[in-house]
Order: structure tokens, then sequence, then C-alpha cells
């Protein structure tokens, strides 16, 4: 644990063996694969309409439209050269991987006729031009890296979730696939995460906070999102119960937030957040039980 507030670029070099670490290990674990392997066009050629409900490509484009954002893209500016050169292969590695996701849901929403084609193509450029604004300086690092964390965890909870949506073995197979090589990413991120609160932990405990108070669903703000979203909430791909259940309270026992005894002024965040967490809960039980009265 460094003293005193962390500044970014010490923050990177008391990061980077962990980084270097948990690249070699990610590399050797990571598995390289062809969308065509997954889905053959020919299949379903003689498909004349779309088998997948609305929910089922709501869920489906969204994720496309958000493989190519992260709030990491520009960490490989700062710190030595060394941490550089492992954050830039690291990132190299995690857009390579993520690209071939996005190529593999475009391949099967094409295929299975579920979507637009043109309109699509024309909506994930939309997407790549506008991009996600995030401020990369002091605390903001952290926040990004925790950001990260949570918004791989909700994708690979959707996705799950979305594999039952479709009813189709060739979705059940490719959602599969792309939820393996995320599990890889979320070890990467949540160990540097918690690396990074060995290191400074008040002002992660800050960053874990902020991150949880203020995050956003991926596609948020995205033409049609508020439609998307409310078709996976009310189908129980993605809802508050499901962000709660399957991803915060998991991540945050991984990180044992509320057990260390070393935040020092960050204790007060962990209050903030414990109290957040309760309304989370709150919030949750009353659209259950909304449901409930509505079914």
């Amino acid at each position: 644990m460094v003293s005193g507030s962390v500044s970014q670029l010490v923050l990177l070099r008391e990061l980077e063996p962990v980084i270097g670490a948990n690249l070699h290990r990610h590399l050797a674990a990571a598995t390289t694969w062809d969308p065509a392997e997954y889905v053959d066009p020919e299949r379903y050629w003689r498909q004349r309409r779309s088998t997948l409900t609305e929910t089922a490509k709501a869920a489906l484009v969204t994720a496309l439209l958000t493989h190519s954002s992260t709030a990491l893209d520009h960490l490989e500016a700062y710190g030595t050269s060394t941490a550089r050169n492992t954050w830039s292969r690291w990132m190299h590695e995690w857009n390579s991987e993520k690209k071939r996701h996005a190529e593999a849901i475009h391949r099967y929403l094409v295929a299975t006729r579920s979507v637009d084609p043109v309109a699509l193509d024309r909506a994930r450029f939309q997407c790549m031009t506008v991009g996600i604004e995030s401020a990369m300086e002091g605390q903001h690092l952290l926040r990004s890296i925790v950001h990260a964390t949570v918004d791989v965890m909700a994708t690979m909870v959707s996705h799950r979730n979305t594999t039952a949506e479709c009813n189709d073995q060739v979705a059940t197979k490719l959602l599969g696939r792309i939820v393996a090589d995320q599990q890889l990413h979320l070890d990467f991120l949540r160990d540097a995460a918690s690396a990074a609160l060995d290191i400074a932990p008040a002002q992660m405990a800050k960053a874990i906070t902020e991150v949880i108070l203020n995050f956003r669903m991926p596609g948020t703000g995205m033409p049609g999102f508020e439609r998307s979203a409310m078709l996976v909430s009310r189908n129980g791909i993605y809802d508050l119960r499901r962000h709660l259940d399957e991803v915060l309270l998991p991540i945050l026992r991984h990180w044992r937030i509320f057990d260390r005894v070393d935040l020092g002024r960050g204790a007060g965040s962990t209050a903030i957040l414990s109290d957040f967490l309760d309304d989370l809960e709150n919030q949750a039980e009353v659209i259950e039980a909304q449901k409930l009265r509505a079914s």
C-alpha cells in the first residue's frame, strides 16, 4: 500500500507487475476462433423471417452496438514505457476479441433475418463515432477499471439470459463462446482492480462507490435504447434484481470492500455504498411486487 494520495503515474507503475502477470495468464488461456465456425448463413436460407423474439433482438442489437466501447482505450497513453507497452498489448488483445464478438453477433443477426443490415451498420457507425467520453486523469483511471469490470459482468449476465430467450442452438453455442472469452476479461479486470485496492485503498473505495452509484447500462443514450431496456427488463434478461444480485454483490464480495480495515477516509465511501445497496434492494422488491400484481 502506498501512503497518501496516489497519482496515476505511481498507480500504473505499482500495477505493472500485476498487469504483466494477468496478461500472461490471459494469453495462455485465450482461444482464437472464427465467427464462421458458429454462424453458417446457409442454415437460415429457407427461413423467410426471423424466429427471434423482439426481446432477443433488442438484447443482441444492444450487445453488438456496445461491444466496441470501453473507458480503458486511452490508458496506454500514461505511465512508464513498460506499463504503456503492457497496457497496449492487453488493449490490443481485448479489442481484437471484442471485435470478434461483434462480428459474430452481427453475422448471426443478419443470417437469421433479425435486422435491417443497412440500418444496423448505420447505428454501429454512429456508436463508434460518438463513443464514450471518459476523463482519464487521477482517480478517473480507477473509476475506469471499476466501470469496465462491472460492464463486463453485466454483459455476461445479459448474454446468458439472452441464450434462453433466443431458443436456438446456434445462439446457445455462440453466446456461450463469447461468455467464455468474457470470463477471461473479467478475471483480468477484477484482479487489476483488486491490486489497485491494495495499492490505494481509500481512493479505490471512493472510485468503486462513484462507479456503482452512477453506473448506467451499456447502450444508455443510444437511439431506441429505452425500448430495448424495457424489453430486456420486463422479460428478465437484465433487470434491477439481476444487476444487484448477479453483478454488484458478487464483485463487492470478491473485493471484500466491506471487510477491509485499511480504507481510512475511504470508509465514508463504503458507508454511502452500503446505504445505496440497501436502497437498490428496496427498489428491486417494489418492482418484483409490481410484476407479481401484473401477472
